[in-house]
């Protein structure tokens, strides 16, 4: 009886030894992640956009020029231009609220009487002239020829800020017109009609005076004007 009782106990010590010495090996510790395996990971997460006081005017303009499209080039041009220019009065009449600089309260008015007369313009042209309603199918593929003028304003919008909220304004306003000349440039490459040719036209030469206007108040008021 004693004999069973000492073998038992010995198999008994030597069970938990092997317990013990599994739980204590290499293998049973959790191997971590590959160090490339975690850059990836970190680099997948999307950067965090700089909220400014502008931040709500720019995504309603973006969401809203994504979804305006037409039966061609220049019916899309006028659609994707009015809401990217009530994008800039929404954005000067931020600004007209907070500054104290009269520079920058010339340039926001002169912004928002402008482009508010280049949206009835826009606006007329659709009712007389624009040859599809609102459910006409909208392009795709080949047929989206302003997809890389807007990806490339919406990130430079976005990126762009400043020490103060004039500061910031003038540097999104940049971009912003920046846009509007690219999309500008996009349709009359694409032969449109005289009257479309002519806002164009127009567009180009007005953003241009404006984007200068910014870029000199910029290098003056302590800011690279980039």
């Amino acid at each position: 009886m004693s004999d069973s009782i000492a073998t038992r106990t010995l198999l008994l010590a030597v069970g938990c030894s092997a317990i013990v010495l599994s739980a204590c090996s290499p293998a049973a510790e959790p191997q971590a992640a590959p160090e490339g395996d975690a850059s990836m990971a970190a680099a997948e997460q999307p950067m965090p956009m700089a909220q400014t006081p502008f931040s709500p005017a720019e995504m309603k303009m973006h969401e809203a020029m994504m979804a305006a499209t037409g039966a061609s080039a220049d019916e899309t041009w006028a659609r994707k231009t009015i809401p990217h220019h009530q994008g800039a009065l929404d954005m000067s009449e931020i600004v007209l609220r907070d500054t104290q600089d009269a520079e920058i309260r010339r340039m926001a008015q002169k912004t928002i009487e402008m482009q508010t007369q280049d949206i009835a313009e826009l606006r007329r042209w659709l009712e007389t002239q624009a040859g599809a309603t609102s459910d006409s199918p909208s392009p795709t593929g080949q047929d989206m020829p302003f997809a890389a003028a807007e990806s490339k304003m919406k990130d430079a919008m976005m990126g762009a800020t400043g020490g103060n909220t004039d500061q910031t304004w003038a540097r999104k306003m940049i971009a912003h017109h920046q846009g509007a000349l690219d999309m500008a440039r996009v349709v009359l490459e694409r032969s449109p009609g005289a009257e479309i040719e002519q806002m164009a036209q127009k567009t180009i030469e007005m953003q241009t005076a404006d984007i200068g206007e910014l870029q000199t108040w910029l290098q003056s008021n302590g800011a690279n004007a980039g």
